[in-house]
């Protein structure tokens, strides 16, 4: 015997996933002990509605937020394909009326895997990887490095890899350091959690290759002693790069974010996690924090995608080719990223401190 209402509830309760929701019906069907007499020709045309019924249940899908909207919207839907009739969807209707009068509460909809996945994929929350470059000097890290790196660790979610890439300072005899460099290093190598540790004394001389003509270093407005540390700070952020990337290649891994980040900096303000939609959204946008006192970026931090970090990080190359006489280490980066149209937010939410250097900061 053919029970068609039997086998429909019985396809419906297993094609209920369509209904993002638990079971709607009992987890067994009850025998109807009757005989009913059929003709071959009939019942091999309900067989045939019962396929069409099963590839329509197979294909359907609701964007309904409730499991009493979808019920009701399935049977719209099989209305229009001729599987039931305005009759079975009133008694459907009035069913869930009276199990709104008893105050059911129906289950919530369950979030299938697919969706989650494009959830988390349009907010950033997905496994990424993720490279932090910190740079900077030697004899900072002890003052700022741990809240800072705890801070970046539970504000980005994913795998991370984080580098470091330090140097000594110049002397300068107003800052004379007040523990030798040698026990520096060692304080520097004693810290875990780094993939890769790359400590060198300061290059002497660095040369930017500024074009005849082009600007000199008054030109960076910062006093003369700071201006050997900025250009050793840019070509320290291009090695860094270069180190991620020369360890990508070795070991066949590909990072999507990359962290620029300083051995002397803590963070004043910082929003609840960096993982954001847009405008904010770090997968596709380089995010950097405001500068209250410049009005402008701060270049202390940066968070982006890798092709935008890669433009911020080798900025000490563009010297050569004079897109600005205007080398203040904020307006020219600035200028720099606008010039390379870098997708870029300034966050208003993200602000740092910058540990002062003195002989007793920094040394």
């Amino acid at each position: 015997m053919a029970k068609f209402e039997e086998r429909v509830f019985a396809l419906i309760q297993n094609n209920n996933s369509h209904l993002n929701g638990n079971l709607l019906f009992s987890s067994y069907l009850h025998q109807i002990n009757t005989t009913t007499s059929f003709h071959h020709n009939d019942n091999t045309n309900e067989d045939e509605n019962i396929g069409k019924l099963v590839r329509f249940l197979s294909k359907w899908k609701s964007t309904k937020t409730t499991l009493a909207e979808r019920i009701e919207e399935l049977f719209n839907d099989m209305i229009k394909e001729k599987y039931c009739d305005i009759d079975e969807l009133k008694t459907i209707q009035n069913w869930l009326q009276d199990l709104e009068k008893v105050k059911y509460e129906f289950p919530p909809i369950k979030t299938s895997k697919s969706q989650s996945e494009q959830v988390g994929n349009r907010i950033g929350i997905r496994r990424r990887r993720t490279a932090v470059c910190l740079t900077g000097l030697i004899e900072c890290i002890d003052l700022a490095w741990t809240p800072t790196a705890n801070a970046i660790r539970t504000h980005i979610g994913g795998d991370m890899d984080i580098f470091m890439y330090l140097s000594s300072t110049e002397p300068v005899v107003d800052q004379l350091s007040t523990i030798p460099l040698r026990t520096r290093l060692i304080e520097a190598l004693h810290y875990s959690n780094f993939t890769v540790k790359v400590l060198f004394e300061n290059i002497p001389v660095l040369d930017p290759h500024f074009p005849p003509n082009c600007t000199t270093e008054e030109s960076i407005d910062q006093p003369p002693h700071k201006v050997p540390r900025y250009y050793q700070q840019l070509f320290g952020l291009s090695n860094c790069f270069s180190l991620v990337r020369d360890y990508e290649k070795k070991h066949n891994i590909k990072y999507d974010i990359m962290v620029r980040t300083r051995a002397d900096i803590k963070f004043d303000q910082i929003p609840p996690t960096f993982d954001r939609e847009s405008p904010y959204d770090i997968n596709t946008t380089l995010i950097a924090p405001y500068n209250g006192l410049m009005g402008i970026i701060d270049d202390g931090f940066a968070v982006g995608p890798m092709d935008a970090v890669e433009v911020y990080m080798n900025r000490y190359y563009s010297f050569r080719e004079c897109i600005t006489r205007d080398l203040h280490p904020e307006r020219y980066l600035d200028f720099y990223l606008k010039y390379r149209k870098v997708k870029l937010i300034v966050d208003t939410r993200t602000s740092i401190m910058h540990m002062p250097h003195s002989p007793k900061h920094c040394h």
